[in-house]
């Protein structure tokens, strides 16, 4: 009875000390206050711009923590905060923004200046008048958003730009150049756009497709022919580390090869590193000369276009996988 009763005693005293002790401990080890500055925004730049270009803002107590900062563009979010300094953010203008005031929120306190940044239409391009053309010929380019300053509007074939004719909202006309084929990037007030492969004084060549033959375990879905069927999702996988495929002009012909575009092999993009483009005139191809190596892995999913400089004509014009099985999705050659 004794005993029972010094229990019902004891215990809620000893619970009721641990009570006193233990939260203080935690609030000291665990549960420190901090009281962060507000942030304060002074300039931005640019003050106006496209649907996922960069706008700088300066100001102070922005921290280093990237996942704290949310930046609003009117009352639109931006999805993407780059990187943040002391004094600096970096961030990407969110795909669907307004035009609005520029609002920096860092654990919930925010700060904003008068100046609105405005939002910009992207450019977009629909459909280019050819894609063969001989040097000096005139091109149209058809889209919307070009706007009508045409020192903001650049036109590149490869890497050689072209002559500018003309240029209205929907509407931008170049002169071919004298260069060889590759594709063409129409740069609208610093947006970039892709347009498509231009050929200039030159074709797409064709002939007896050749090659290694047999593939990996025998599939006939992954042998030669998957790298002339313009699909970006089938691809070559040979039987062994080396392999080979391209074209036969036909007895009595030869091609003057200007350049050629190719794709790896979704997510073995590095198999393609030490590839060759040879050519060749004997049918054992042992006259075989390199014509370009491949020096970096290129990227899945589009062409990467390579300018070949040679002034012989050859029968034979393939690719040469040394290693890696030679998986290539798609390979085109041009030139005469």
């Amino acid at each position: 009875m004794t005993s029972n009763i010094f229990k019902n005693l004891f215990l809620p005293g000893m619970i009721l000390v641990a009570g006193i002790f233990l939260p203080a401990c935690e609030k000291d080890a665990q549960f420190r206050e901090f009281n962060y500055p507000a942030p304060v925004v002074t300039d931005f730049s640019p003050k106006q711009g496209y649907a996922l270009s960069n706008v700088t803002i300066d100001g102070q107590d922005f921290g280093e923590v990237v996942g704290a900062v949310k930046v609003y563009f009117g009352n639109v979010r931006a999805d993407t905060v780059r990187s943040v300094t002391g004094n600096k953010i970096v961030v990407q203008v969110p795909p669907k923004g307004i035009t609005g005031v520029v609002t920096v929120e860092i654990f919930g306190k925010r700060d904003s200046i008068p100046q609105v940044f405005t939002f910009k239409a992207s450019a977009r391009l629909i459909s280019m008048s050819k894609d063969k053309a001989q040097a000096g010929d005139e091109i149209t380019l058809t889209g919307n958003n070009f706007g009508t300053d045409k020192s903001l509007v650049h036109v590149f074939v490869g890497a050689k730009e072209a002559e500018v004719l003309s240029v209205a909202s929907a509407q931008v006309k170049f002169k071919v150049p004298d260069a060889l084929p590759g594709s063409v990037t129409l740069v609208v007030d610093g947006q970039r756009l892709i347009v498509q492969y231009l050929l200039i004084n030159a074709e797409k060549l064709t002939g007896i497709l050749f090659g290694h033959s047999g593939s990996w375990s025998n599939n006939p879905a992954t042998m030669i022919p998957a790298a002339v069927d313009g699909n970006l999702n089938t691809y070559i996988d040979g039987p062994t580390a080396t392999g080979y495929v391209g074209y036969d002009m036909g007895e009595g012909k030869a091609a003057l090869l200007k350049s050629v575009r190719y794709v790896p092999r979704s997510g073995n993009a590095a198999r393609m590193v030490g590839g060759q483009i040879r050519a060749a005139n004997d049918p054992s191809l042992s006259d075989y000369v390199v014509l370009y190596t491949i020096a970096a892995a290129p990227p899945n999913g589009v062409y990467t276009d390579a300018q070949i400089s040679t002034v012989n004509s050859y029968r034979y014009i393939y690719y040469y996988s040394p290693a890696g099985n030679c998986n290539i999705a798609e390979i085109e050659f041009y030139g005469k």
